[in-house]
């Protein structure tokens, strides 16, 4: 069965759209912040590391991802935005509190909100089908054409 649910997955990742990805790489940061949390309060720290660290290399895959072009000033606050993120993930880890993944969370949900919201502004800009639609379908074009 892994086998059957990797190539599912395997599949979603080669035909998404720009959009889609990344909102798939802000939903697993999500689920593993969830676990992390969970894992904390039942004082399972070994899983709570491991999903810390899940968690985190999501966060800097979209930190990798952030580009300057066209709004440098705007890109900026967004890497530190992810970067308080990061920080609280490890206080999390340091200090084995899931308060701080609670906040993570937070600013993690917020910025899953604002980036449907965005991408269903750019489709009623764009009502054309290169646009993914908010459920990933893809286009036939990329973000940045």
């Amino acid at each position: 069965m892994p086998t059957i649910a990797n190539a599912y997955l395997e599949s979603q990742v080669m035909t998404a759209s720009a959009e889609r990805l990344h909102q798939m790489v802000i939903d697993a940061a999500i689920r593993f912040a969830r676990q992390a949390e969970a894992a904390l309060d039942e004082n399972r720290h070994e899983s709570a590391f491991v999903a810390l660290n899940r968690c985190r290399d999501c966060v800097n895959e979209i930190l990798t991802g952030i580009s300057s072009d066209p709004n440098p000033a705007l890109a900026e606050q967004l890497r530190g935005l992810f970067i308080y993120v990061c920080q609280n993930l490890t206080r999390a880890d340091l200090a084995r509190d899931a308060q701080f993944v609670r906040e993570a969370i937070a600013v993690l949900e917020w910025h899953r909100s604002a980036w449907l919201q965005l991408v269903d502004n750019v489709q009623k800009a764009r009502p054309d089908s290169s646009v993914p639609d908010r459920d990933g379908a893809p286009g036939t074009r990329s973000w940045t054409t």
